[in-house]
Parts: C-alpha cells; structure tokens; sequence
C-alpha cells in the first residue's frame, strides 16, 4: 500500500477576511509529484503554505507523515522540508556552498559532512563542485541560480519538496533544460513533491498528478492525460491557454544519461 506524505483534509483557509480555500480533500502519496495549477488567486500557493504552517487551516486539517501539522514543532516541520521558489532565493551575501550548507549546519553536521554533501548536491544538479561551489549567486545565470536553490532545497534530504513557481522567471529554453534536470533528480531521489505552477504545460510534463483549483476550489484532481481529456469547462479554458509540447517526463525516460548544457 502506497503511503501518503501529505493529506488536505476538508481543508478552508481565509486570509485578510477573504475565503481563499474552500473545503480541499487532496493526498500526495510518497515519492509522487503533485501540480497544483489554477489561475492568480485560486489558492495555490496558500494551500503550499499549510504545509509547512506558514497558516493553519481555519477548517479541516493538513496531515504530513499522518500527524497534523498543529502537534508538529514549525521549525522541526520546516527544517525536514525543503522549499524550491522562482528566482531560487538564495542568500546573496555567502557563496553557493555556504547556501547550501546553511540547513544541514544549523542541524549540527560537522564540517566534513557538510563540505561533501555540498559537493554530492552541486553535482547531482549538474554544476561541478570546483566551478560552483566558491562562486556567488549573482555569478550565475538565472538556471544556474534555480539549480543551486534546488541543491539547497535538498541538503538535509528531506523527505518533502515544495516548489512555488520555481522556473516561472526563466526563458523557454533554460526552463526546458530544468524541467528534464528535474525529473532527472527526481528518478534518482524519489521525494514527494508539491509544485505550484500557472504552466498546465510544465504541469503535465513534470507532475503523475494534477490539482487544478478554481476559486479556492478542487474541481480537478488526476493524472495529466485524463486532465487533458476532462470536460470541465474550467478545465478545458486552463488547457486553452496553453499549447502542449512534446512532455519532458517522457524525453528524460528515453535519454536518462543525457548531458545538459547548463544555462
């Protein structure tokens, strides 16, 4: 039986006296990648935030690891979380290592532990550790920031991912590379991940299933070829929008040892 990582039970939130959630069931079992998609407004991103209680849910409750988020300690829940957002959100007054090494440090790792986790991350994200690792984050290029932050993200191997329009800011073909960067990440690690994105398109080549949220609404939740084929016609105008490219999941399982030109 396929565990669950997090669980939205009947979940309502509200913020400056506007209803922002209404009533939201929604599971993300282990190892999975859910999309949360919709249009500005419709709770993507305050649904991310009950997951690492930045909010608490005003109804209903959230579920990580199956213990509520209320009885977790906020800092313990965030430090075993680790958080993707566009523009990467590095520190922009320590090195690419030192931004790396900034959660496994405050847990206590020694030195040692730290210098070859850093090295392991900047490798697994495609930027060689001698390059990179001395290097500030306004040296890098806008992917080469979205990598770094997503080493970071990864360094106390947490179990959880939570990506708020992490390759929004990035142009079609960098953002291209990163999505395949991704999933090639996630076929080797395997976390449970939320991502918020606008892109139905990134949605359906990087997530096994889709959250669609119209007004603080759940109206979707499926795998991408059955949200693409939904007669909703919220759905179908969301779909509009966008023009479907060849999927980027399906690209990396042909090309698993294909080398990426770095951005």
């Amino acid at each position: 039986m396929t565990e669950t990582a997090v669980q939205f039970a009947d979940v309502s939130a509200s913020r400056g006296g506007r209803v922002v959630l209404r009533r939201v069931s929604l599971s993300v079992s282990a190892g999975q990648t859910v999309a949360l998609v919709g249009r500005s407004g419709s709770g993507k991103t305050t649904l991310l935030r009950l997951v690492n209680r930045l909010l608490d849910p005003d109804r209903g409750d959230v579920l990580v690891d199956g213990r509520s988020t209320r009885s977790w300690d906020p800092i313990e829940l965030r430090r075993r979380t680790g958080y993707v957002i566009q523009e990467a959100g590095l520190f922009p007054h320590v090195t690419v290592a030192d931004n790396i090494a900034t959660v496994p440090r405050l847990l206590g790792w020694s030195a040692e532990r730290v210098a070859a986790r850093v090295d392991e991350l900047l490798s697994l994200v495609g930027l060689e550790p001698e390059l990179y690792r001395g290097r500030w984050p306004d040296e890098l290029s806008g992917g080469q920031r979205q990598r770094a932050g997503l080493a970071r993200a990864l360094a106390a191997d947490p179990p959880l991912l939570l990506m708020d329009e992490p390759f929004g800011a990035l142009d079609p073909i960098t953002k291209g590379e990163l999505h395949a960067e991704f999933q090639r990440v996630q076929q080797t690690l395997h976390r449970s991940v939320i991502l918020v994105t606008h892109d139905m398109a990134e949605a359906c080549a990087l997530a096994d299933q889709i959250a669609v949220l119209h007004e603080g609404e759940l109206i979707a939740c499926d795998t991408p070829g059955n949200v693409r084929a939904s007669n909703d016609a919220r759905v179908r105008t969301l779909m509009a929008a966008v023009r479907l490219t060849t999927s980027a999941k399906a690209s990396a399982v042909k090309k698993p040892d294909t080398t990426w030109v770095q951005p």
